[in-house]
């Protein structure tokens, strides 16, 4: 007599010892509704050697009963769906942990950086005061000032004091370049949208309107239309008319 075959999903793993939950689904027909259900039972299954994992595909067999609800064993993996997912979990953690330690690292430079930062500062100004004392004051100890003020300037590579020319490097500094080149563009903008919305460039203004609104030109306020012109200019697929 052959015995019982279903092919099921592992949908339980590792809470009990050699043993999953294997769930086998089945078309039977509902004589109430006169179609065929889908119906679901969930098997406790014997895994001898704990090698099925969450998602895998597999066949169970009837064996003896090992105990009074585990009376299949797991006969044959089809899909090691849940050992790929695994091994994709394995490696997220890996990637996870990977980027922490790069996250770590960059943190680690950055305070060096700033570190570095606050000791040359303190230097500089150590620089300032040193040279004040040996212009300002006559009874100072000038070739120990000299001294340490030529010690400093070396250090930094200063020719002068005061220097004319940047000595540290600050993220500030190109914080406000970009600043600078931020609103340069803004200002750019506006000029643009006011050439424009004057009678010069009224051919032009029509033209891009009607190519960019549904809405009759006449019929746009001056505010939509500049926010439509606006638009227009910020989109660098566009051959702006205006040149500035």
């Amino acid at each position: 007599m052959a015995k019982q075959n279903f092919i099921g999903l592992v949908i339980s793993q590792g809470k009990m010892s050699k043993t999953v939950k294997v769930r086998v689904q089945t078309k039977a027909y509902d004589t109430k509704v006169h179609k065929e259900v889908i119906k679901r039972k969930d098997y406790l299954v014997h895994d001898e050697g704990n090698l099925c994992k969450e998602g895998d595909i597999v066949r169970i067999q009837a064996i003896p009963k090992i105990s009074a609800r585990k009376y299949f064993a797991i006969a044959d993996i089809k899909i090691n769906k849940g050992q790929q997912f695994a091994l994709y979990e394995s490696l997220a953690k890996e990637k996870v942990a990977k980027e922490a330690t790069e996250k770590i690292e960059q943190f680690l430079e950055r305070r060096k950086e700033y570190e570095n930062t606050i000791v040359q500062v303190e230097d500089l100004k150590t620089l300032d005061k040193l040279s004040n004392t040996f212009q300002s004051d006559p009874s100072a100890d000038r070739e120990f000032l000299l001294s340490e003020i030529n010690a400093i300037k070396e250090k930094y590579n200063i020719k002068s004091w005061p220097s004319t020319e940047p000595v540290l490097k600050l993220e500030v500094n190109e914080a406000a370049k970009d600043l600078t080149i931020l609103q340069n563009r803004v200002d750019n903008i506006k000029i643009i949208l006011e050439k424009l919305m004057s009678e010069e460039y009224a051919s032009h203004r029509q033209q891009i309107l009607s190519d960019l609104s549904k809405t009759p030109v006449e019929e746009l306020k001056p505010f939509t239309q500049k926010n439509i012109l606006r638009k227009f200019i910020l989109d660098p697929r566009n051959e702006c008319p205006v040149t500035l």
